[in-house]
Parts: C-alpha cells; structure tokens; sequence
C-alpha cells in the first residue's frame, strides 16, 4: 500500500520536517527541484526548449530551482513567473535570486505553443481558493497549447484533498509530488489531470513523534503486492475449512444477478454456496450453477424460521443482487438485519435501495456490514446529490460510517472504500470495462466468497484489497476483449486466468511472515490458490 495523506497534515509534516528534524526548507525545495529534473531526464519526454512557469509560493521555488539545475546541465530552459514579486514567499525569492546570478533565461510573453514541455509550478497543495483573472487564463493558454506538462507536486488548479477543479485546471502528462500522494491526485478530476503519478522521496517522513503530534485518519492506495493479505488456500483444507455463505440473490426477472455473483463466489474459493431465491429461478440455476445449494420461496409467503436455519449455517451473508424492491423484499432484508447477529453481512444492489428507504435497519443490525453503494445508490442512502458527493466523497464517506459503524465500498471510476475505524482506502485499480451490467454483481460474490476463507469467518480487512482484486480482472479481461466488450462474466472468468499468476505472486513470498493490520500471519510452505 502506499499513505496518502491530506494537504493539512503535508503542510504540518513540512513544517515539522525543517523545525524539528532540522532540515532546512532550501534544501526540502533543491531535493524536489532534482525529482523534477530526474522526471525531465526520464526521456519520456522531448526537452530541446523547456518553460518553467512559476507561481508565487515555494511550489514556484521548485519551479525556479529545478529551472536553474537543467540550465546548468546545458539545456535550454526559460522561466515565465507568473505572479508579481512582491507577492514571492522567502524560498521564491531565494530562488529566482540564484537562477538570475546563473544567467537563467526569465521570459515575459511565453507563446506555449513553441515550448516542447512544460513545468507547472504555479500553485501547490495549499490552494484553497477558485483561480481567476490573469491566472486563470494562464492555465487555459497551457491546456489550449497541447504542449506536454509535468507539474510539480499537483496540477495547478486541482484541489489536493478532494480532486475538484478551482475554477480551471492544468492538464499535466506527468505529476511529480513529494513525499506522499495526495487524495485529490487520485479522486474526483484528479485521475484525469494528474497523468502518470510519481512519488519523489526529498527527505519527508512521518515519524513517530511526528504522527503522536499531528494524529490523522489514514487513507492508503492498495497495490498489487496486496493481493498477498488475501486469504491463503491451504492444502489441508477442505469445504468447510473455506467456509458457507448464504446469498439472498435473484427474482422473477433479474436471476441472472444471483448467478454472476453465486459463480463469483465460488471462483473466489468458499467452500459451499446456498443461494435463497424465488422459485421461479429454480431450475435455472440448478442448470447455471449445479455447485450451489437452493432454498426457493415463494413471494407471498411471509418470512419463516427456513431462512433463519439457512442464516445459521452460513458463515458469511450477501443479500441485494436481484431482489427486487418490492415489499416482500424489504420484508427479507428487515429479517436479516435483524437476526443476523454478529456474522458478516454483504448489502448490494436493490437491497440498498430498500435500505435507503429504512436507514434506521442499518441503525439495529450487528456489525459488521458491508455496503456496496455505486454513486447513485450513496445518494440515496445519505440524502445527498450527486454532484456534491463527487467534489467530496471522502468527507461524506466518513461521515456516513462513523455514523452508522460499517464498511462502505463508495464505487465510482475510483472506487473509496471506507472502513469502521475511520480507515480509507483510494483504489486506483480497473477501467471502463468495469462500467458494464453485473460488474457490481461480480464484486459482492468475490467480497462472500472470500471472506469465508478468512480466519474466524470476520476478517473484513480484506474488502479493499478484493476491491483492488476485482478492479484489475477489469484491466486484464480488457487487455483480452477491448474495454468495451467485456461482460461481467468474462470477469469471473479472467479470475481463473490469473489465478496462476496470484499463486505465483504468493510462491515469490514463500519465507514471508505475513501480520499487518491483523491479517493472517501464515508461513506459506505449499502452493495455494485463490478461485477454484
């Protein structure tokens, strides 16, 4: 995983980093104006006339200093400051002084278009206001001229906690920032402005004292090498070792949701499925799915002690995909919530929906629960737009669990998955071959099927890495199929395609004690797998 962390805390680390440890701020600005050089040098991009515009502050300074460094390295370099003198911080100041006394070339009138890459060091991650006047145009005369930017630690323009645009946004190729990512280059309009990221190491750490001092919630980005805190298939193992889990799927005309994600979950590797189900959908999924176990009922019967017994012998539940809404439905859900006790519990699909209409079920059920509302569906749920959601989806998703005490999985491009504790996770992992009918379907058999696996049947630590899991069967079945072609299906199939792969993953880490975050601490000394 790699920390992300909020603008406040960077500013607070910053500060802590020159006062306490002792570092001095010229030497945290020479140590990223040298990761921007380094990016420059990458040869990924063509640096026979580069500009460097520069705002005020000590973002501007890096700007400065990494201008001064390539000028020395003999490249042709000039510099546009975009902002009056008076207005320069101490580090600008210094900066610009050292470049002049290098004969650095300061221009007045850039035309963009003439440059063959840019540095963006106008605004860093203190921005907290809407860019406007001779700024603003500024960055539409840079996006306008297609020139290839790099920006120095965030875009200009992008706020750096929430990704929202302050009244206009350089596009960048390449974003280079400091020490640690931060949310906004991962969320909202941060994943399309930023480009490539690359985190540079200039000498800012979080210590000890430091994180005693200055206490933030953490936010991470899960990676590949997560997949290791996925649950180990031991070889001495056997169905119910894998664990039961209980799906409340399917209707009249929406059985096809119980199959995507009662086949998921066996993919992913539980030992036994029961699928709780209309009737009607009977033959067909002891035809789709022969492996599950059924227990069909009849719409107008009322809830009995048949599903009580089921939940029972269930190690884990998922109810939602393909209930419907109707009041017969909202009768199972309330049962549910109620008489679950303390096993996990999967809410999807329609079952938010009837969940959006008696938050007050969220209120009474035992934890834990695991929502997994996409965009429209967390509208719903916390009465609040859309578009308001989108420009800060990290304050609203915390909120909401520290209110209600869950797991929510906020799907959108990027998917923020927010923990009881307080603990984020900002999956980067997928594409648009994610944004297809049952995607969602897919993801709630995976969450069952492995977190029956899971020591005590209650680990629900695994969630964001399976979310990280489900996201890159997306990129890989889109390498296969295109983007657009892939179905849901092909999902659970590139599963089994990489299964391989995610055992050979875990063979390379064979002698590796694993116990984070209260994971399982196994020493891996046979072969297992993840899916069947």
């Amino acid at each position: 995983m790699k920390r992300v962390i909020s603008s406040r805390h960077m500013k607070a680390l910053d500060a802590y980093t020159i006062e306490n440890i002792g570092i001095p701020s010229p030497v945290l600005m020479e140590q990223a104006a040298l990761a921007v050089v380094d990016c420059l040098q990458s040869g990924r991009y063509a640096t026979d006339n580069i500009l460097v515009v520069c705002g005020s502050g000590n973002n501007g300074g890096d700007g400065v200093a990494a201008a001064r460094i390539l000028h020395l390295k003999g490249y042709k370099v000039s510099v546009f400051t975009a902002a009056h003198p008076e207005k320069y911080s101490d580090g600008m100041k210094t900066q610009v002084q050292i470049a002049r006394n290098y004969q650095v070339n300061f221009v007045t009138n850039p035309d963009y278009g003439e440059y063959t890459v840019i540095v963006d060091a106008v605004f860093g991650v203190g921005l907290a206001r809407p860019i406007t006047g001779n700024l603003l145009k500024i960055v539409e005369q840079i996006n306008f001229s297609k020139t290839p930017v790099v920006a120095v630690d965030i875009p200009s323009g992008l706020h750096a906690d929430t990704g929202a645009v302050m009244g206009g946004v350089i596009r960048a190729e390449e974003t280079v920032t400091f020490a640690f990512l931060k949310p906004g280059l991962l969320l909202g309009h941060g994943q399309t402005c930023a480009g490539k990221i690359t985190v540079a190491d200039i000498g800012i750490y979080e210590t000890g004292n430091f994180r005693e001092a200055e206490p933030e919630l953490p936010l991470f980005k899960p990676e590949e090498e997560d997949l290791l805190r996925l649950p180990i298939r031991m070889e001495s193992g056997n169905k119910g070792t894998f664990g039961k889990v209980l799906l409340i799927a399917g209707s009249g005309t929406m059985a096809g949701a119980a199959i995507l994600s009662g086949r998921a979950c066996l993919r992913a590797g539980a030992g036994m499925l029961k699928i709780y189900t209309t009737t009607e959908n009977r033959d067909l999924l002891l035809t789709s799915l022969p492996e599950a176990l059924l227990s069909v009922y009849e719409p107008s019967e009322p809830v009995t002690h048949r599903l009580q017994k089921d939940m029972e012998w269930a190690d884990v539940i998922g109810i939602g995909p393909g209930i419907s809404t109707e009041p017969y439905a909202a009768r199972i859900l309330e049962y549910v919530l109620n008489h679950k006790g303390q096993k996990p519990c999967v809410i999807d699909a329609d079952a938010l929906n009837l969940l959006s209409l008696h938050m007050s079920l969220l209120k009474m059920a035992a934890p834990p629960c695991i929502l997994t509302p996409h965009i429209g569906e967390f509208s719903r749920l916390t009465g609040i737009s859309v578009s308001e959601l989108k420009s800060n989806l990290y304050e609203a998703a915390g909120a909401f669990i520290c209110n209600y005490g869950v797991t929510c999985i906020c799907k959108d491009a990027r998917t923020l998955t927010m923990m009881p504790d307080g603990t984020g996770y900002i999956n980067t992992s997928g594409n648009s071959a994610l944004a297809t009918a049952g995607s969602g379907d897919v993801l709630t058999g995976l969450i069952l099927g492995l977190l029956a696996q899971t020591d005590g049947h209650n680990d629900i630590h695994i969630v964001p890495f399976t979310v990280y899991l489900h996201g890159l069967l997306g990129q890989r079945a889109s390498m296969r199929l295109s983007k657009a072609g892939v179905l849901a299906s092909d999902l659970i199939e590139e599963l089994t395609i990489q299964n391989e792969k995610i055992e050979a993953l875990h063979s390379q880490n064979c002698n590796k004690t694993l116990n984070t975050s209260g994971f399982f601490g196994n020493t891996c000394s046979k072969t297992h797998k993840i899916g069947v």
